[in-house]
């Protein structure tokens, strides 16, 4: 303010023994939208005709350290994000700000693997904020976790042509941001749904003479998981196995199989979620898929089971990649995946044997070589653990299918 009128405030507050009433603070201020009227606003903007926008969704984390910005986090609050290039911490850091009146109040960061893909493409202007919001039609209280959804409205800057090196990297970093950014985050009500039209008058009876619960090969997987529940069949079955004849391969090959794992499946959810599998294996995503018999293995809290998508060759890191973004796409990046070979499975390679018990475990406990973390659809590869995987492989290479990719996991 002014040096005159801030000498007279302070006289003020001297007089009043520095009980000076405060300016009540004004709400949130509504999120200003991208829209039509906008466009109108930047018509005379060159680079106007030459943009794009992207509604995606991505995580405030944090926010239970900064109880005064938390407090103000309602559905639809807008949001202000701050790169925070300082950051001792996270070089990509983007800070999130509740901006009320003129003051803006810290609520937290953007979450770190989203943080990771955004940032680049912020700090080259291959993409822009127009608008963020709060998404938490339900209030932040009443949100699963710690991490507050937020809704983002991005604009893209296309290249124009430009064939110059930053101009590609500019765009690739759009690219990898966008690709992220647009992948549900949290596991989509649709997951599970087959048409009910596709299931009457379907046969869906198991095949005989298999060891474990599995479907004919004309029975489409989808089909055969919907009207053969996991978690109603028998026990003695150990597995409910679905496959795709036309991605299995040559029997020459099954010593490279590997397979995707998604741990700790809820008995509640296990059903609905190992037809989203079959769904993925019908698509061609993967070879084959099962679940436990009857759901998983009660625990302390409570019944809890694993999904295992395969793919060929783990050796193809590549197409084991493209299998794991698949398995987001359906299921939100929010999940952790893990990656192990069958080879380590035969060789008896199993974490939960830490303190010792089962011989064969990798040093350290390490037994899956790829890993997708939540919020990343970014594969990480453990060498040590794949070069010892590839040794157990090679050194199998002749067994039987059968003998391999039944291992129990």
């Amino acid at each position: 303010m002014p040096l005159m009128l801030k000498r007279q405030y302070d006289a003020l507050v001297a007089a009043s023994g520095g009980d000076v009433a405060k300016k009540p603070s004004r709400e949130p201020e509504p999120a200003r939208v991208f829209s039509n009227e906008t466009r109108a606003e930047n018509a005379d903007d060159p680079d106007a005709d030459d943009a794009s926008t992207h509604v995606v969704s991505a995580r405030l984390v944090g926010s239970k350290r900064h109880k005064e910005g938390r407090a103000r986090l309602k559905h639809g609050t807008a949001l202000r994000l701050r790169r925070d290039r300082a950051n001792a911490h996270d070089p990509n850091a983007i800070a999130v700000d509740v901006t009320v009146g003129m003051l803006p109040i810290h609520a937290g960061f953007v979450k770190g693997a989203q943080a990771a893909v955004l940032a680049p493409a912020l700090d080259s202007g291959a993409l822009a904020v127009v608008a963020c919001v709060v998404d938490a039609p339900n209030g932040v209280d009443a949100l699963p976790t710690a991490e507050v959804p937020v809704r983002l409205t991005l604009r893209r800057r296309q290249s124009g042509g430009d064939a110059s090196s930053s101009g590609g990297d500019a765009s690739s970093s759009a690219s990898t941001a966008l690709e992220l950014l647009t992948c549900p985050y949290d596991v989509p009500a649709s997951v599970g749904h087959v048409p009910p039209a596709a299931l009457e008058g379907a046969f869906a009876a198991p095949a005989p003479g298999s060891a474990w619960l599995t479907h004919h090969d004309d029975t489409p997987p989808s089909v055969f998981a919907a009207l053969n529940p996991v978690t109603k069949a028998p026990a003695e079955k150990q597995w409910v196995y679905v496959h795709n004849e036309k991605k299995s391969g040559t029997a020459g090959d099954h010593s490279y199989v590997g397979k995707w794992m998604i741990m700790g499946v809820p008995s509640d959810d296990i059903d609905a979620w190992f037809v989203e599998c079959a769904k993925a294996v019908e698509a061609g995503e993967f070879v084959a898929a099962k679940a436990p018999a009857g759901g998983g293995d009660e625990g302390d809290k409570g019944d809890k089971g694993v999904l295992i998508c395969y793919t060929r060759d783990f050796r193809d890191r590549g197409d084991v990649e493209r299998a794991g973004v698949a398995l987001k796409r359906r299921f939100g990046c929010g999940m952790t995946l893990r990656y192990k070979t069958d080879s380590a499975t035969y060789a008896g390679m199993y974490a939960s044997h830490a303190d010792g018990g089962r011989p064969g475990k990798g040093k350290g406990g390490k037994t899956c070589c790829y890993e997708m973390r939540s919020g990343s659809l970014r594969m990480d590869v453990d060498e040590a653990t794949y070069s010892r995987c590839l040794a157990l492989a090679e050194k199998h290479e002749d067994l039987p299918a059968e003998e391999v990719i039944t291992i129990d996991d």
